[in-house]
């Protein structure tokens, strides 16, 4: 769903007028009063203005407005901002089943605040993925009439649609098969991108990667025929001098688990390991959009994960481009591998942070469910900004240790460690071999393997992909300045 914002609209002519309510909020009754509404009509067909609520109806006098729609959006003094997003994607589903062209918005709680959610949830709610299909419903274009004096509030409209737009992009990418995005294509698109976005970009292939030591990446990569790509975006917002903040996105196209080879039932699930890349992507299509003063570097080691004659096997050992050795245990924990290389690699443009994002461990959607991601890191000013940025956009995180007594679990008799410490403590292990090549920066690990994809529809994340760390890391960078 794309949106059309028209601002102070004196006149208004609208397929439907929405209004935004607390439940039980008797002090919308004069709102309701000004457009010939009825509150106690509402309460009669058991509207109370609950979280997820909502209710339509024709007006009795028109002025313009053919219908209305009322939003709840729960109790004022137990209030979560992601009731006011979800209250959008309740709407999109509206717009979507009545085929309506345009909505004002007539009464909203808390315009400074609750604005950005609520458009969010609209456009998020609104994301259908029809690439292969032979017949399409084709996007809709919702014209969003502003009725009140909004003027200071346009930034906030326009970062909304930005970040919720880049999220729909990463779905997007992640949505799509294997065999419609390899590293190749991968590394096309986002060639495309960066240019639209004036951001310089540098595609290193496997030439390259070879020359540059990176045995980790190149090893997950020559079981398949299809190359691996080495994909680099940097934005220079900031000031010339200033350190980047780096983030590193794993980019499994597809998963096979290589010799290691997973079971068949729900693999064509795999081409969603390339979910922390997608991520990286979007966010630098914010930074492109959105102009903020600052530098960050995105990094996207892709690869595919196949088995073949000339794939990795357990008991081989890589060397990482700094120089340290892994000890391959599974061939199906590729991900902190081309991570490895990643993260050292990210070090050459002396990153003051760094923060990698992946579909990392199984072992995370054991211990957190399917609503929240595992952070782990060195850093407790880091962890707690990006918990927080969690909680203001709804895309919660939960930290786990780093403690010393866990990297006893990766230790190799051959090598300088192991890719795999076996099922006790997954998540922490894997984040436990990633530290290795951080060298000291400040560094933050996200694995969203239990949230980068849904089985059932929610308000504003229809069923599939959810874009999981757009506007988490958006919001995360948009509070540093």
């Amino acid at each position: 769903m794309k949106l059309k914002v028209v601002y102070n609209s004196q006149k208004v002519r609208a397929d439907a007028g929405v209004f935004l309510v607390y439940e039980n909020d008797k002090s919308m009754v004069k709102i309701f009063d000004r457009y010939a509404i009825s509150s106690d009509a509402l309460h009669k067909f058991g509207f109370s203005g609950k979280r997820d609520e909502s209710i339509e109806f024709n007006p009795l006098i028109s002025k313009g407005i053919m219908g209305f729609t009322v939003l709840g959006i729960g109790d004022k003094h137990k209030f979560e901002l992601d009731n006011v997003r979800r209250a959008g994607g309740i709407l999109a589903g509206i717009i979507i089943k009545r085929k309506i062209k345009s909505v004002a918005l007539l009464s909203i709680p808390d315009y400074k605040n609750y604005i950005r959610p609520f458009i969010e949830g609209i456009i998020l709610g609104g994301y259908k993925f029809e690439r292969f299909k032979s017949e399409k419903t084709g996007d809709i274009v919702l014209k969003l009439i502003i009725t009140e004096d909004a003027k200071k509030y346009r930034k906030e409209i326009e970062k909304a649609i930005v970040i919720a737009e880049s999220t729909n992009f990463a779905r997007d990418l992640i949505n799509t098969p294997g065999n419609y995005l390899t590293p190749v294509i991968f590394a096309k698109r986002t060639r495309v991108l960066a240019k639209k976005f004036g951001i310089r970009t540098r595609i290193y292939g496997p030439q390259d990667i070879t020359a540059m030591k990176m045995g980790a990446l190149m090893g997950v990569a020559k079981g398949s025929t299809q190359p691996p790509r080495l994909i680099t975006w940097i934005y220079n917002g900031g000031k010339r001098n200033e350190k980047p903040i780096a983030f590193v996105g794993k980019g499994v196209t597809f998963d096979s688990g290589g010799i290691s080879i997973k079971p068949s039932e729900n693999m064509g699930e795999m081409k969603n390991d390339m979910a922390g890349a997608a991520v990286v992507v979007s966010l630098m299509m914010v930074l492109g959009k959105l102009k903020p003063r600052l530098n960050a570097v995105g990094i996207v080691p892709a690869v595919e994960n196949m088995p073949s004659g000339k794939a990795l096997k357990p008991g081989d050992i890589v060397t990482v481009s700094d120089g340290q050795t892994i000890e391959i245990i599974s061939t199906d924990a590729e991900g902190r591998l081309i991570l490895a290389d990643g993260l050292s690699f990210a070090h050459k443009f002396k990153p003051k942070k760094i923060i990698d994002i992946a579909t990392l461990t199984g072992a995370a959607r054991v211990a957190l469910g399917e609503t929240t991601a595992a952070i782990i890191g060195n850093n407790d000013a880091m962890l707690k900004s990006i918990y927080e940025a969690g909680q203001r956009t709804s895309e919660k995180t939960w930290q786990l240790p780093l403690w010393d007594e866990y990297q006893e679990l990766i230790k190799s008799e051959v090598a300088d460690m192991k890719n795999s410490g076996g099922r006790s403590a997954g998540t922490i292990t894997a984040s436990c071999l990633l530290s290795r090549f951080v060298k000291g920066v400040p560094w933050v690990h996200i694995d969203i393997a239990s949230v980068d994809n849904q089985a059932k529809s929610h308000p504003y994340l229809p069923k599939g992909a959810t874009g999981f760390g757009t506007r988490l890391l958006a919001e995360y960078l948009l509070s540093l300045r």
